[in-house]
This record gives structure tokens, C-alpha cells and sequence, in this order.
């Protein structure tokens, strides 16, 4: 997919003009914003769907749609590197740097906790399909984060960093709707969709205080991870789990939006109380 059209507009100063230490972020200005934004947010979605009919259509072994899926992240993951490439920003203003300010952000222990009270299940598949389901969750994460974290963020970032963190987040949830096409049912659809506009809302905050996608990757992996050794199910003990999991996350939500700002350039409130 070419790189869409840079505004004839005055652009913003480039993030990589700040000054030296500051973890400025992406901002990519071009036409029609929201258009874009929901262009390139259906990207992973249309390869994931792809590589789910090829799956089903082989009718390979959970270990091997597992993989199947795998490849179509992964494809779809590189693609989003390849736009950021051409883009203006450099790729490493899009977060594939080492994140910052890491004390501030609890030292991630709160996202860390979410997967932590997943009610355990027991692992309920055999080991190929733990080792596929491990290659899927790594390409997963850095497929949706690409693109919805780093790339849909930083077009709606032109806007406001405000915009940039709400209109991702949504987006995100959104799109989980595409799990129905799948077989999934609709109460279970609902479900994801809210939990996935909640995890990407601070997955985007993540982004904004530390300057990093890393920390988002490493939870998006895990959590599924997680999930799908359980054999992801959706039983009243999953439920219960999954609740207290949101409560942390709407807490750590507050907490992290009282630490950053929503100015222009992203960047970290210089006058939040200092941590214990």
C-alpha cells in the first residue's frame, strides 16, 4: 500500500527536531485523517481474515491454523513496516525503541497483574500447539500494535494526542466485531470489542508516557498467550477474571492519563507528582 498523500499544509514540527532526550512521538499529517486512519486499521483485518479462510479451507490442526494465522500477521506486521519506512517519521518515532520514564508508568506492574488473575484453567492443549500458539501471539501483537498503536496513532496524533489515543483505541475495539464473521457468538463479540477498546486505550497511553510500543507488544503477547493455552474460554470463572482484569486496567488508565498531557507533542507532563 503506497504512503498516502502529505498534506499541502503547513506540517507541525517533525518530532525528530525536539530537543535532545525527548521521546517525541510519530505524527503523520495527511489527508482526510480519519479516512486514513480507518483505511490502515482495516489492514490487519483483512489478513487475519484471509489467513483464517485459508486455515479453515486447509482444514489444518489447531496447531496448524495457529500457524497459518502466524503467517498472516506476519506478512500483514511487515507491510506495516514498510509504510512507516516510506513515511515521513522515522520508524523508531513510531515506538520500536526502548522505552523511558518506565518508573512512571508503575513499572508496568499493573499490566503485568492483568494477566496475573486470569483465573487458571490448566494448559488445555499439547505442547505442538502451545509452540504454535507462541508464534502466533508474538506476530499478533507486533501486527496489531504496528498499525494500530504506531500507525493509526500517529495519523490521528496530527490532530491531537487526545484524538490520537481515544480514536485508536476505538477503532481497535471496533474491529474485533470481525470476530463474528468467525463464528464467534454475539454477546462474546460485545464482549471483546469493549475489552479491546479498554486494552488499547491504555496500550496508547503506554505509548504516550514512555515513548515505546515494546511495553504494549510484550502485554498484547502474553495476555493471549495466556488465553489461548486456557483454551480461551468463557466460563463464569473466566468471567469473573476477565472483570477484575478491566477494573485494573480502567484504574491504570486514570492513573496513567493524570501523567501525560495531551499536548501537541505528546510528550509527558513535567509537572506530575513524583512517584513513591
Amino acid at each position: 500500500m503506497p504512503p498516502l498523500p502529505v498534506s499541502a499544509s503547513a506540517p507541525a514540527p517533525s518530532p525528530e527536531q525536539g530537543p535532545p532526550g525527548d521521546h517525541h512521538i510519530a505524527s503523520w499529517r495527511v489527508r482526510a485523517p480519519w479516512l486514513a486512519a480507518i483505511a490502515f486499521a482495516l489492514v490487519p483485518v483483512v489478513f487475519t481474515a484471509g489467513a483464517s479462510t485459508a486455515a479453515q479451507l486447509s482444514g489444518a490442526s489447531e496447531a496448524g491454523a495457529a500457524l497459518t494465522l502466524a503467517a498472516g500477521a506476519a506478512v500483514s506486521a511487515i507491510l506495516g513496516l514498510v509504510v512507516m519506512r516510506l513515511s515521513p517519521p522515522r520508524v523508531r518515532d513510531y515506538g520500536f525503541r526502548r522505552p523511558r520514564r518506565a518508573r512512571a508508568a508503575l513499572w508496568f506492574v499493573p499490566a503485568a497483574a492483568t494477566v496475573l488473575i486470569i483465573p487458571s484453567q490448566g494448559i488445555r492443549v499439547d505442547a505442538p500447539t502451545i509452540a504454535a500458539y507462541g508464534v502466533l501471539v508474538v506476530a499478533v501483537a507486533l501486527n496489531e500494535e504496528t498499525w494500530f498503536r504506531a500507525i493509526v496513532f500517529a495519523i490521528l496524533r496530527a490532530r491531537s494526542t487526545r484524538t490520537a489515543v481515544v480514536g485508536s483505541s476505538v477503532l481497535f475495539g471496533v474491529l474485533h466485531l470481525a470476530n463474528l464473521a468467525g463464528g464467534a457468538d454475539v454477546g462474546s463479540s460485545i464482549l471483546q470489542v469493549a475489552f479491546a477498546a479498554l486494552f488499547g486505550f491504555v496500550a496508547a497511553q503506554l505509548l504516550v508516557l514512555t515513548g515505546s510500543l515494546w511495553p504494549a507488544i510484550a502485554w498484547h503477547a502474553t495476555w493471549n498467550f495466556v488465553s489461548f493455552i486456557g483454551g480461551d474460554s468463557t466460563d463464569d470463572r473466566s468471567l469473573i477474571g476477565l472483570g477484575a482484569a478491566c477494573v485494573v486496567m480502567l484504574g491504570y488508565a486514570v492513573f496513567l492519563g493524570r501523567r501525560t498531557s495531551s499536548r501537541p507533542d505528546g510528550a509527558a507532563t513535567i509537572d506530575a507528582p513524583a512517584l513513591p
